[in-house]
């Protein structure tokens, strides 16, 4: 039996741009840490990921230990925790749908704390919703009329 979890279209970022996203709550059992979080739908980015306020206020929670190093648009190298999540889901009937993942959870540096344009930029950044996720449900994303849905098994 499929499982469909809607989405909608909203605004990240800069160009201010609809794009489809979708509100799930982000549980970290090591901190015991939740909060929902819209994610931006992101066919492009392999794992799903916190960025802008939600990884910012995580900083003096994260283990050096775990962080890892990617590169993303325009090369760009980037570092990112990595915490164990329940991800959990609402469906169409209301009911919790819980993925356990591995979450990518944004480095902030001393560069970017300390330049008042870069820490602006970072904290702008929406959180992603990776191929880790996207790879296990169908993904239907339409604008008109509005259609944003993920069909789990």
């Amino acid at each position: 039996m499929m499982r469909k979890v809607t989405g909608r279209l909203s605004t990240f970022g800069f160009s201010m741009t609809p794009a489809p996203a979708v509100q799930v709550y982000c549980y970290i059992k090591r901190i015991k840490h939740g909060e929902w979080v819209d994610f931006l739908i992101d066919t492009g980015a392999s794992g799903t990921c916190l960025h802008g306020v939600h990884a910012f206020d995580l900083q003096e929670h994260m283990r050096i230990h775990s962080i890892k190093y990617s590169y993303g648009i325009a090369g760009m190298r980037c570092g990112y925790y990595y915490e164990k999540a329940i991800l959990l889901f609402r469906d169409d009937k209301g009911q919790p749908l819980r993925r356990v993942i591995t979450l990518g959870i944004q480095q902030f540096t001393a560069e970017h704390v300390n330049n008042d344009q870069a820490l602006a930029d970072c904290l702008a950044c929406p959180s992603l919703l990776g191929r880790d996720i996207l790879n296990k449900c169908f993904f239907t994303y339409k604008t008109k009329p509005e259609e944003v849905t993920l069909a789990f098994h």
